[in-house]
């Protein structure tokens, strides 16, 4: 697995064996509340196509679980590893393609994940399932900041992550609309430590 200190971009990419794959990045905690069996099916459902990679950075009570779907549905576009610093993790971040996250359906919150956040921050494009009711759904796709759905659209989802695979320009456009809502909706300061407090429980 790879864990390494300073290596660039293209080296973490020759590490990893994805070359010039558009590479969805799920960083933060493996757990219940993430539902990342979701992640999986997701992974499963995009197995062919050939540009797509997963990358899971993290830790938690369902880091197991995702190991044995890995391995049981034989998800060759998976890479798991285990949690880095926040340096790392950034730097990984800004090389990766597209954000994502999992709620699952039984939140009943309006849990706003710290690390979409950071996704936004990055300019990239958001790609996620939430639970009903939550309007972090209407906050991303009204802005075109990303793609949205209830946890269980898995068509939805698939169909979404796949037009994301095809078009370099409709991840730059989505994006940058990424970037503007995180200054219109998110001072910097009131941003920076969401997303500071969320990195603490990465």
């Amino acid at each position: 697995e790879y864990i390494g200190q300073d290596e660039n971009a293209g080296k973490f990419r020759e590490d990893l064996g994805i070359g010039n794959k558009v590479l969805f990045f799920y960083g933060g905690n493996i757990g219940h509340a993430q539902d990342m069996g979701n992640i999986m099916r997701l992974a499963k459902n995009l197995k062919d196509t050939q540009q797509a990679h997963f990358l899971i950075l993290g830790e938690g009570d369902e880091y197991s679980l995702i190991k044995d779907l890995k391995n049981e549905w034989a998800l060759d576009n998976v890479t798991i590893l285990p949690s880095v610093s926040q340096n790392k993790f950034e730097s990984i971040l800004a090389i990766s393609d597209i954000g994502l996250f999992s709620l699952a359906k039984e939140h009943s919150a309006h849990n706003f994940p710290g690390k979409v956040l950071g996704y936004l921050r990055e300019g990239k494009p958001v790609l996620g399932s939430v639970n009903p009711g939550n309007d972090l759904l209407h906050v991303i796709n009204d802005s075109d900041s990303g793609y949205v759905f209830l946890n269980g659209e898995d068509y939805l989802l698939e169909t979404a992550a796949k037009n994301l695979v095809k078009s370099a320009e409709l991840r730059r456009k989505i994006g940058d609309n990424g970037t503007r809502l995180l200054r219109q909706k998110f001072s910097v300061d009131s941003a920076a430590q969401i997303i500071l407090a969320s990195m603490e429980r990465w």
